[in-house]
């Protein structure tokens, strides 16, 4: 599992500063790349040097307790599944509260790899499935 720490700011709230529901997408993506760098594999790299890039296919998100500008968050990453072209990435968001940690929220994203030039799915490179096999808790 890997860990990363993020603070909400006023971009990431509404009107009423309270998390806006689509900045929980910008915490998880965080944790990705932080994950992908953290591994030796930065999306300088992804974008500038591979033959294929990752897509994001699919995306949820479960809210469980609310945030605000400020709130420091933990985020836990973990490979959820991979397959042959794609792979899946849970994340656990938690706040440290007066009443102690609490979870704050859920996301999912499911990648898919594609090949640059002509846009269709192709197999996971093996460097990159050796990297996410390390934060696979299993399927």
């Amino acid at each position: 599992m890997f860990k990363m720490y993020n603070t909400v700011r006023m971009y990431d709230t509404d009107a009423a500063g309270i998390l806006y529901f689509g900045a929980q997408f910008r915490f998880a993506h965080d944790a990705f790349e932080a994950l992908m760098a953290i591994e030796g594999f930065t999306f300088q790299q992804l974008f500038e040097q591979e033959p294929f890039i990752f897509v994001i296919v699919h995306a949820e998100s479960d809210y469980k307790y609310t945030l605000h500008v400020g709130d420091v968050i933990e985020a836990e990453t973990e490979v959820a599944n991979i397959g042959a072209t794609s792979f899946a990435i849970s994340y656990r968001f938690f706040k440290e509260t007066l009443e102690g940690r609490v979870l704050a929220g859920t996301s999912k994203t499911v990648h898919v790899c594609i090949d640059k030039e002509t846009r269709t799915k192709r197999l996971l490179d093996p460097r990159y499935v050796a990297m996410l096999a390390k934060h696979h808790y299993g399927d």
